[in-house]
């Protein structure tokens, strides 16, 4: 109840709006809430918030689906709100609009059976690229590849190889050549030139104020991100480590 009320009062000028005029808002609430959209649902809306209802939802519904102006769905159970009107819905409530998931810069199904954090900071680096939020997902890439490198360590158990004096893990430019340089595996040659890269770039962009990144910088790196990504995957094993762990 409270989630409705917070969501009825973002709606713009929501208490000079008609009932007529609240029910594409409620409709884009229900969506969110039960993924499909009923006349039942938008009228529950109403009652909840105490207000005068629409007595022709139903209608409504029916005249808004037509082919001309198509603003809803018709499904099997109910409707779907049109992805343009619904996207302009969420800019009217200030929200964002969810990008899909994409392969176009990274594939993060390289990160399947791994931890769900490397799975959210891929995702959100990828529809970084997809908005056109170039640093920010170079950004998220450079964190991409220093969490890798870090639970790298951790897999062998040797973390403490790269901690400072007051146990902190130490900075991308001297996990690199740690990761590079142990003992306990064998980083192939190309990941090297692929780390420094990925390091470059993520570094122009976290701390370069003069720098502004472009697609085409993103493009640039994109092979070497996946390369490095997989090569530290396998090396991982990620569902061996969780079974090493449990038995530990």
């Amino acid at each position: 109840m409270e989630e409705l009320i917070a969501f009825y009062k973002k709606i713009p000028n929501y208490k000079e709006l008609k009932p007529s005029e609240l029910i594409p808002y409620f409709a884009y609430y229900v969506e969110n809430e039960n993924g499909i959209i009923t006349a039942k649902d938008i009228l529950k809306c109403f009652e909840k918030l105490t207000l005068p209802n629409y007595s022709g939802v139903s209608t409504y519904l029916t005249r808004q689906s037509d082919k001309k102006t198509g603003k809803f769905i018709k499904q099997k159970t109910g409707y779907k709100l049109n992805r343009i009107y619904k996207e302009e819905i969420a800019s009217s409530l200030n929200e964002v609009v969810d990008v899909p998931l994409t392969t176009n810069f990274f594939d993060v199904n390289l990160l399947n059976n791994t931890q769900y954090y490397l799975i959210n900071t891929a995702s959100q680096m990828c529809k970084c690229y997809d908005s056109g939020l170039y640093d920010a997902s170079l950004v998220l890439m450079r964190k991409l590849l220093e969490t890798l490198i870090v639970e790298t360590f951790e897999r062998f158990g040797i973390e403490d190889t790269i901690k400072d004096t007051n146990g902190n893990y130490k900075f991308l430019s001297e996990l690199i050549p740690a990761f590079l340089n142990s003992k306990k595996w064998t980083a192939s040659r190309n990941i090297k030139s692929s780390m420094d890269k990925i390091k470059k770039y993520g570094d122009l962009s976290a701390h370069n104020r003069r720098f502004i990144a472009h697609k085409s910088v993103l493009d640039d790196v994109k092979f070497e991100l996946g390369q490095a990504v997989l090569e530290i995957v396998l090396l991982i094993d990620y569902p061996n480590w969780v079974i090493d762990k449990k038995t530990k």
